[in-house]
């Protein structure tokens, strides 16, 4: 059923190939993954009525299965109908044990474009969901060898607005923070930034506390006065 599944969605999308489309979307994504060359707008259009025929698949295991089989694509696009998947999904759907895909997902054919989708959409409400799993889950993520599950672990409440757990995030900050990987400084000053429209006072602590500079410095104080 699953390469059945998507070879239905190769059907779909094949008429919109684009080589000189797809070459310039490849650039900007510094040549990591080869692309169909679609517009964002057109994939979605396109992929619409096959994500709509998957929405009542109530097999867990099939899911995650569909989602690993569009990650295994060569093709950038396929990486991001299985975001668009994961994120249409309600949430009786979610998880405990989605721990373990998460990571998989996040730590495979990493770049910025999936892992911020992932992280600050699906993964920030199943946080909520569960959030003694989520500590614990964040907890090991945020020792390990790949930046990408550090930096999802900074970024997990972009959307919490005035309910970001300030305490845990600073917490994350001064173990991260001496990390110059550039997609880490990002994160910090990202994750600050978005905090300063709901809690000024606290970024402001933050900043205060900790030795935070350069990109993440700036990031963090665009919107303070």
């Amino acid at each position: 059923m699953i390469e059945e599944t998507i070879l239905q969605l190769t059907a779909l999308f094949e008429p919109f190939r684009n080589a000189k489309r797809a070459q310039t979307a490849s650039a900007y994504m510094k040549n990591h993954f080869p692309f169909i060359g679609m517009k964002t707008e057109i994939r979605r259009s396109a992929q619409k009525s096959w994500i709509d025929s998957l929405k009542t698949i109530d097999d867990r295991k099939l899911r995650w299965s569909i989602i690993r089989a569009l990650w295994e694509k060569e093709e950038r696009d396929y990486h991001y109908v299985a975001v668009d998947l994961l994120n249409s999904w309600p949430k009786r759907f979610y998880s405990e044990e989605d721990a373990v895909e998460l990571e998989w997902l996040l730590n495979n054919k990493s770049w910025w474009d999936s892992v911020d989708a992932i992280a600050s959409n699906y993964l920030g409400r199943w946080a909520l969901l569960f959030p003694e799993k989520a500590r614990e889950t964040f907890e090991k993520w945020r020792y390990h060898e790949s930046f990408w599950l550090q930096r999802s672990c900074l970024i997990y409440q972009l959307k919490y607005k005035d309910q970001v757990d300030s305490a845990y995030l600073e917490n994350l900050i001064q173990q991260l923070n001496g990390n110059k990987e550039f997609f880490i400084q990002k994160a910090i000053g990202w994750s600050l930034r978005q905090l300063s429209k709901y809690k000024p006072e606290d970024v402001v602590q933050i900043l205060a506390n900790n030795p935070i500079k350069g990109l993440a410095l700036r990031e963090a104080s665009k919107y303070l006065s």
